[in-house]
């Protein structure tokens, strides 16, 4: 019969084993698998901890790069208005200059007019002079005496003046 004891079942070993099992289990459970939980739920708590702060990170990186677009924006704007004033400025100021040369040349254009129109009747007084003296010294050579200048003066210009109304 040695060779049943080797196959048959003890109840009793069964039972201790299963004790010793047990025993075993809650002496692991206690001293190793709750420190051993304890620190994984630490690490996780870690590692939830990196994965949050690097999402908050990337939101606030998300956020000043929209600030950062806002102002580069605001920033492009105002200087396009400067340049756009800058532009209207120195349009206003062409302008204000072409007018003011245009000023400057239309009195420079009335003044030598003015110059003009003085000079000429200087002209005429003096060819009027003239005239009057040719006509006084040739009277006085047709009729071959002697006649008052002053009244051949005034006779010339009586005539220089219906000429130069009838013209």
């Amino acid at each position: 019969m040695q060779s049943l004891d080797i196959i048959s079942v003890n109840i009793w070993d069964i039972l201790i084993s299963f004790v010793n099992l047990l025993i075993m289990f809650l002496i692991l459970k206690r001293f190793l698998f709750k420190p051993v939980k304890r620190v994984m739920d630490a690490r996780q708590a870690q590692v939830d901890k990196i994965y949050s702060d690097a999402d908050q990170d990337r939101n606030e990186a998300a956020k000043m790069r929209q600030d950062y677009e806002q102002k580069l924006a605001a920033a492009r704007e105002e200087a396009d208005g400067l340049v756009r004033n800058a532009v209207q400025t120195a349009q206003r100021r062409s302008d204000q200059m072409m007018a003011e040369a245009s000023g400057q040349a239309s009195r420079m254009k009335q003044k030598a007019e003015e110059e003009i129109a003085r000079e000429k009747q200087q002209m005429l007084q003096d060819v009027r002079g003239e005239i009057s003296d040719l006509a006084v010294s040739i009277a006085s050579k047709v009729v071959e005496r002697e006649i008052n200048p002053e009244d051949h003066r005034q006779f010339v210009d009586e005539f220089i003046r219906n000429v130069g109304e009838e013209q």
